[in-house]
């Protein structure tokens, strides 16, 4: 139960105006209740990695699947894995947009048979292995700019997938 003279303003022996106390009160409330709310977010991953940043596209048919992070901060490792179905004994997967020019290329497994660039364009070719499950193709990349970056992967000129990344300072 409140006491009530404990809401009232008094003189002796501090000067209280308890109406801007309370207001103070519920407005740490609220700083701690946003807070909580960004750490959380941040733990569960809208800053970086984690299951709100880990995500996937894939194509219609199934024959492109990309896993890639949705947020990434700025010099940090992200990862992209790239699924192929087979097709044919041959494929190419073209990764194009803005993400060409802000990302440093970390890692690729395996390494391609024949690589090329042009613009903001990077196609990579490999020879289809003969699992029935497909090919996988692992990318590591370092984001070298903050920003919103538009990003194409496309399995021999046909099936594409477009997706966004989104990195922090």
């Amino acid at each position: 139960m409140k006491n009530k003279d404990e809401e009232r303003s008094r003189r002796y022996p501090v000067v209280e105006h308890m109406r801007w106390q309370i207001l103070e009160w519920k407005i740490q409330r609220i700083g701690y209740a946003c807070l909580f709310t960004i750490v959380l977010l941040g733990a569960c991953g809208l800053f970086s990695k984690g299951v709100l940043s880990d995500t996937g596209k894939a194509t219609d048919d199934g024959s492109l699947q990309v896993e890639y992070e949705r947020f990434g901060r700025l010099d940090s490792d992200m990862a992209m894995t790239i699924r192929v179905k087979p097709q044919q004994e041959h494929f190419t997967l073209k990764i194009s947009g803005e993400e060409m020019d802000n990302f440093q290329i970390q890692s690729l497994q395996p390494q391609p048979q024949r690589a090329s660039s042009s613009k903001n364009a990077l196609e990579l070719s490999w020879d289809m292995p003969r699992s029935p499950a497909g090919a996988t193709v692992w990318i590591g990349l370092q984001a070298q700019n903050p920003g919103r970056y538009p990003v194409t992967v496309t399995l021999d000129q046909q099936a594409s997938v477009h997706f966004t990344q989104w990195i922090y300072p």
